[in-house]
């Protein structure tokens, strides 16, 4: 869909509803100009019915869901290529020399028994056989290290995601009794939320219909929306982040 519309996949939602509306006059077949022949028209359907959907992805309520996976598998499969990247630059030009020195010592080892007492005297067949084994054990050490030194910074990078993801967070509960209609939904919630700032996600929590987890775009919408329902008998709103541990722990200091 992102592709589809000309966006990176960091787009904001006025990105997306910009790109959505610059493609659509573009490829509506009743802005062309001129004659249109029936496989012209038929292809400008197409591509503009595509861009409904890739907007309708990526913007409805009902996708939400399955665009957050979508974006995962983008963001798992960037990192992937990235580290690919990184490890071939960084490891090639050492297995590179490691492979020149290992054929070198093995070709010097298989020198025939006629050859000059001086290069008997210089090369010891069993030594340079040890020392090609030792730099293959060598080899294998450093590839296990980069091996596991990629994977503890994909580990790093995710827990790093997780924790900026979650100071743009906070975790609404309401009285579904002092709620009109006695329910919220995620629209109703996107509506109220969006007086503080974007909202990127809103996910109901539990079985009760009594939470929800608010994603928003930018970290600093959250302490107004916390202070804003501090008195509220109606619905209470909490930091999830690394705020909420100085919240917490300011909150008892008082």
């Amino acid at each position: 869909p992102y592709e589809i519309l000309g966006i990176q996949s960091t787009a904001s939602e006025s990105d997306i509803k910009k790109a959505y509306r610059s493609l659509a006059l573009k490829l509506h077949p009743d802005k062309q100009s001129g004659a249109l022949t029936d496989a012209q028209r038929e292809e400008l359907d197409r591509r503009f019915h595509e861009v409904k959907d890739a907007r309708s992805f990526l913007l409805d309520a009902e996708h939400a869901q399955a665009k957050k996976k979508y974006n995962a598998n983008l963001e798992s499969e960037r990192l992937r290529h990235a580290e690919e990247q990184r490890r071939e630059q960084t490891m090639s030009s050492r297995r590179k020399r490691m492979r020149d020195e290992l054929k070198m010592r093995e070709h010097m080892a298989k020198a025939p028994a006629g050859a000059s007492s001086s290069n008997e005297n210089r090369f010891d067949v069993d030594r340079l056989r040890r020392e090609g084994e030792r730099l293959r054990e060598e080899y294998s050490k450093r590839e296990a290290e980069v091996d596991a030194e990629r994977k503890q910074r994909m580990a790093v990078e995710r827990a790093t995601k997780k924790l900026d993801k979650e100071d743009r967070q906070v975790r609404l509960k309401w009285s579904r009794k002092k709620v009109v209609g006695g329910v919220h939904t995620k629209q109703s919630l996107t509506s109220i939320m969006t007086d503080f700032g974007e909202v990127e996600e809103v996910e109901m929590l539990g079985s009760k219909g009594n939470a929800a987890l608010i994603t928003f775009r930018y970290e600093s919408s959250c302490k107004p929306c916390v202070d804003a329902y501090k008195t509220s008998d109606t619905m209470r709103a909490t930091f999830v982040g690394r705020r909420k541990v100085d919240d917490t722990f300011y909150g008892n200091q008082e």
